[in-house]
C-alpha cells in the first residue's frame, strides 16, 4: 500500500472556506466522497490544517495501492462530486486537480507501524 502526503498552501482569506469544504466530506457529502474514493482506489484519506507564521496549509494524507493511477483517474473524472471537489480545491489552494502539478510528492523519510 502506498502512503502519500502533501501540503497545499491556502489562498489568503480562504482558511474558513477550507474548514467548511472539508467538514462537508464528513457530513452532507460523505456518501458521495465514499463512492468517489472507492471508485479511484483511495482506501484512506485524511486532511489537516496547519497554521504557519505567514500562511495556512492543507496537509493531505492518502493510501492507495497505486496512487499515480488513482490521481490520474481523479484528474480525468467528470463525476459531479469529483468536479465539485476539484473546484473547491482550486478556489481554496489555487491548485487545479484536473491538471495536477508535475513532480514528486513528499518524500517519506520515516515510518512506524505497530
Amino acid at each position: 500500500m502506498e502512503q502519500v502526503c502533501f501540503a497545499l498552501p491556502i489562498v489568503s482569506g480562504k482558511t474558513d472556506d477550507a474548514r467548511t469544504f472539508l467538514r462537508a466530506l464528513d457530513g452532507p457529502r460523505k456518501a458521495e466522497f465514499d463512492r468517489s474514493e472507492r471508485r479511484i482506489g483511495i482506501v484512506k484519506e485524511s486532511w489537516f490544517l496547519q497554521h504557519l507564521e505567514r500562511f495556512d496549509v492543507l496537509i493531505g494524507y492518502m493510501e492507495s495501492s497505486n496512487f499515480s493511477e488513482s490521481l490520474l483517474q481523479f484528474a480525468r473524472s467528470r463525476d459531479d462530486f469529483d468536479l465539485w471537489f476539484k473546484s473547491q480545491m482550486l478556489e481554496i489552494t489555487g491548485v487545479d486537480l484536473n491538471n495536477p502539478p508535475p513532480g514528486p510528492l513528499s518524500e517519506q523519510l520515516s515510518r512506524y507501524e505497530a
